[in-house]
C-alpha cells in the first residue's frame, strides 16, 4: 500500500549558505606519469639499442659461420682423400671376387673375361657406385 501523495511542498537538501568550501583538486591528484615526448624518445631510445644489439650478434653469428666454412674448407681434401682409400679397398674387393666368379667365362668376341673392364664403350672412367659395394 503506498501513500497518498500530499500537497505539502517537497523537502530538498541545500547546501548550506554560502556555498561549499572550494578544493584544490591540483594538490590531491598526481601526476599522470610521463610527458608525451618523454615516451616517445624512451621508446626510441629502446628501439635504437635493439637493433644495435641483432647487428652485433648478426656480426658475431656470420664471424662463427665463416670460421666454420674455413675449418670445413681445410678438412676437405683430408676427408676426400679417405673416402677414396676406401672407396678403393672396396674396388679391390668387388675386383677379386668379380674375378673369382666369372674365372671360366668368356665375353662376346671370345677372350676371356678381364675383371673391372668395363661393358660399355666409352673412354671416359667413372667410378662405380658406392651402395653396390655395401652389399657385399
Amino acid at each position: 500500500m503506498s501513500l497518498r501523495p500530499s500537497n505539502a511542498p517537497p523537502i530538498q537538501d541545500m547546501p548550506p549558505p554560502g556555498g561549499y568550501k572550494k578544493l584544490d583538486f591540483g594538490r590531491y591528484l598526481p601526476d599522470r606519469g610521463p610527458k608525451g615526448w618523454q615516451l616517445w624518445a624512451g621508446a626510441s631510445v629502446l628501439i635504437m639499442y635493439g637493433f644495435y644489439q641483432v647487428g652485433k650478434t648478426n656480426k658475431r653469428a656470420i664471424q662463427q659461420k665463416m670460421q666454420e666454412r674455413k675449418v670445413r674448407y681445410a678438412l676437405g681434401p683430408l676427408l676426400q682423400a679417405e673416402a677414396d682409400r676406401e672407396y678403393m679397398e672396396r674396388e679391390l674387393v668387388a675386383l677379386r671376387k668379380e674375378a673369382e666368379l666369372m674365372k671360366g667365362v668368356m665375353d662376346e668376341q671370345g677372350n676371356p673375361w678381364k675383371p673391372g673392364a668395363s661393358p660399355y664403350i666409352g673412354g671416359q672412367w667413372m667410378p662405380r657406385r658406392i651402395g653396390y659395394f655395401m652389399r657385399s
